[in-house]
């Protein structure tokens, strides 16, 4: 009888810390756009476009940054 080649370990790490920075890194860039986004239409007198475009640029920074400090203080096994 053929033994298996995978073992009964827990899958507790799904992803790599280095991929969660890097996903951290790419939300914190969109937010980055969004804010630029949300910059161009205030020059083109269109507040209330430019204060959702802000809002979901802060908020993608905020969340890119938090996710990416968190992985980097997240311990290899």
């Amino acid at each position: 009888m053929n033994a298996r080649k995978t073992s009964n370990r827990s899958e507790t790490a799904a992803i790599s810390s280095e991929a969660l920075v890097g996903l951290g890194i790419t939300i914190a860039a969109l937010g980055l756009l969004g804010i630029l986004l949300g910059l161009a239409e205030q020059m083109r007198s269109e507040p209330g476009v430019a204060m959702l475009w802000f809002g979901f640029g802060g908020a993608s920074v905020v969340l890119g940054g938090i996710i990416a400090a968190a992985a980097r203080v997240r311990k290899r096994p």
